[in-house]
């Protein structure tokens, strides 16, 4: 099984170096991520879902719409979680979703849910329930999972760097960074 992540940005902003040592990159650096099992786009069955299921518009066949930093900040946090046999939860207080990866033995589960609701995502479609829903769609060997996001995640702060080299200086990009490279 292969897991793939992708992370989608359009132009870097001349003040990005800035915006991370202010903060304020939190809020300006909006983008999308998309989720690949095996090559398929997690995503592929989010359109015409309901807003009273799953909310606003942030989540299409194109990926999810999330400020980028932030959830690139929060997954290296908490991903030393999976190894740890705990959940990961990544939410944004500018969209109404949240990314929950729980484990489940080997695997880790991914879903999508409509913050704070019993309205989930998995891949497949939206499930109404209490707990993260489990199917094909969403399962995932923990390993490749962590490889794949931090993979993702090393290619889009690579080009970041590329595009500022003076983000050498700035050490939680470096923290960030080299969580990703070590």
């Amino acid at each position: 099984m292969e897991y793939d992540l992708e992370i989608n940005f359009g132009e870097f902003s001349n003040n990005t170096i800035e915006e991370i040592q202010t903060g304020e990159i939190y809020y300006s650096m909006f983008g999308e991520i998309i989720f690949y099992i095996d090559g398929i786009n997690f995503f592929i069955n989010s359109n015409e879902i309901p807003e009273e299921k799953m909310g606003g518009s942030s989540m299409s066949s194109e990926g999810l719409a999330i400020p980028i930093y932030g959830f690139i900040n929060q997954f290296i946090n908490q991903m030393d979680n999976i190894n740890q046999n705990k959940a990961i939860r990544i939410c944004e207080d500018q969209i109404d979703k949240e990314i929950i990866i729980e484990p489940f033995g080997e695997n880790v589960v991914l879903s999508i849910r409509y913050f704070m609701s019993k309205y989930w995502y998995d891949g497949e479609g939206v499930k109404e329930s209490i707990q993260i829903p489990i199917s094909t769609y969403n399962t995932v060997p923990a390993n490749t999972f962590k490889e794949g996001m931090c993979r993702g995640i090393r290619e889009f702060l690579e080009k970041l760097l590329t595009r500022f080299p003076d983000l050498e200086n700035i050490d939680e990009f470096l923290y960030l960074y080299h969580k990703v490279t070590d």
